[in-house]
C-alpha cells in the first residue's frame, strides 16, 4: 500500500506542468566583460559570458527588477524596480561584492529605468508614477524632479553633455529637460502610441549633435536630435520594437521586437539590413557584446546570444 501511494504521488508530480521562469526584464554586462547580470521577478542573477552558465546570485529586495545599470567606473550597480501600483525603489550595490550601499524608495509605483550621467556623479530614474528624477551618487539624495509627463515614464537617458536628460513613456512623448533644474526644454510628440525605449547613439563625429533613438508601440523606430528638437527620420517595422541598443561604434541600431526577432538597422536610412530570431516571445532587453563583436544578448522568455 505504501509503495503504491509513493508511486501515485510520483506520477502526479511528473504529470504536473512545469512552471515557466519569469521573463528576463533587465540585463547589464559586468565591468570584467566576462559576466552578465540579469534581473527578473526571480531577483538578480549572474551568468558567465558568452556561454551563459549560472555563476552566482545578488541579494536585492525588489519584487520586480526592471533595470540594471553599472556606473561608468564599474564600481556601483543600480537595480531598479518595485511592486506595480504600490511602490518603486532603486538599490545601489557595490561591485563586485554585491553589498548594498543604500536603498531609495521614494516612488509610488515601479521604477522602470535608470541611467548614469557620463561622469558617474549622478543617475536618473524613470517611474510609472509619472516622474523623472535625478539623484547624487555620493549621498543618494534627490537633486531634481521632473513632473512633465502625464503618465508612466518608461525610459530615460542622459545626453553626452551630462546636463540634459531625455525621458519617454506612456503619454507618447519624449521630453528633453535640464538635469540641474528639471526645467522642460522641449517636448517631442511625433509618436502615436506608447514609447517603449530610448538609446543614445555613440558619437560618430566630434562635433555631431547628439542623436537618440526611440522605439514605440506604433511599430516605429525614430531618430532624433533632441537638443535641436528635430526628428531626423523614422521607419515602421513589421513588429513592435520593445528594446533598443547601438553597436559600440554607432554604425548599427539594433531593435528587439515583440515577435522575438532582433532587427539590425542602418541608422543613416533606417533600412532593416537583417533580422535574426532570438526568442520565442517578445524581447524585453538587448545588450551588444562588450568586446565589440557583432553579437547581441537578448532577454525575455529566456536568455540568448546571437550573431547579427
Amino acid at each position: 500500500m505504501f509503495l503504491r501511494r509513493v508511486l501515485y504521488l510520483l506520477a502526479l508530480l511528473s504529470a504536473a506542468p512545469a512552471v515557466a521562469a519569469p521573463p528576463v526584464t533587465a540585463a547589464a554586462f559586468a565591468p570584467d566583460g566576462k559576466h552578465v547580470v540579469v534581473g527578473s521577478q526571480d531577483g538578480v542573477a549572474v551568468y558567465t559570458w558568452p556561454d551563459l552558465k549560472p555563476a552566482s546570485r545578488v541579494a536585492v529586495e525588489l519584487a520586480h527588477v526592471h533595470d540594471l545599470a553599472f556606473a561608468p567606473d564599474g564600481k556601483s550597480l543600480l537595480a531598479a524596480g518595485g511592486s506595480p501600483t504600490e511602490a518603486g525603489a532603486v538599490e545601489e550595490l557595490n561591485w563586485p561584492d554585491g553589498k548594498r550601499v543604500r536603498r531609495i524608495a521614494e516612488w509610488k509605483d515601479l521604477v522602470y529605468r535608470v541611467a548614469w550621467s557620463p561622469d558617474g556623479k549622478r543617475w536618473a530614474a524613470a517611474s510609472a508614477d509619472g516622474t523623472g528624477r535625478v539623484f547624487a551618487r555620493d549621498t543618494g539624495k534627490q537633486l531634481v524632479r521632473h513632473d512633465g509627463h502625464s503618465r508612466a515614464v518608461l525610459a530615460v537617458v542622459f545626453l553626452p553633455d551630462g546636463e540634459t536628460v531625455v525621458s519617454a513613456g506612456v503619454d507618447q512623448t519624449l521630453q528633453v529637460w535640464d538635469a540641474e533644474t528639471g526645467k522642460l526644454a522641449r517636448t517631442l510628440d511625433n509618436h502615436t502610441n506608447v514609447v517603449n525605449d530610448l538609446a543614445v547613439r555613440p558619437r560618430t563625429a566630434k562635433d555631431a549633435p547628439p542623436v537618440v533613438a526611440s522605439a514605440g508601440e506604433d511599430r516605429t523606430v525614430r531618430l532624433w536630435q533632441p537638443t535641436r528638437g528635430r526628428l531626423v527620420r523614422f521607419a515602421k517595422l513589421d513588429s513592435v520594437p520593445r528594446a533598443l541598443a547601438w553597436s559600440p561604434d554607432g554604425t548599427r541600431l539594433l531593435a528587439g521586437c515583440n515577435d522575438g526577432q532582433v532587427r539590425v538597422l542602418d541608422p543613416d536610412t533606417l533600412e532593416v539590413l537583417r533580422a535574426a530570431k532570438a526568442l520565442d516571445d517578445r524581447v524585453h532587453t538587448l545588450l551588444p557584446a562588450p568586446d565589440g563583436k557583432p553579437r547581441v544578448l537578448a532577454g525575455g522568455a529566456g536568455l540568448r546570444a546571437i550573431d547579427w
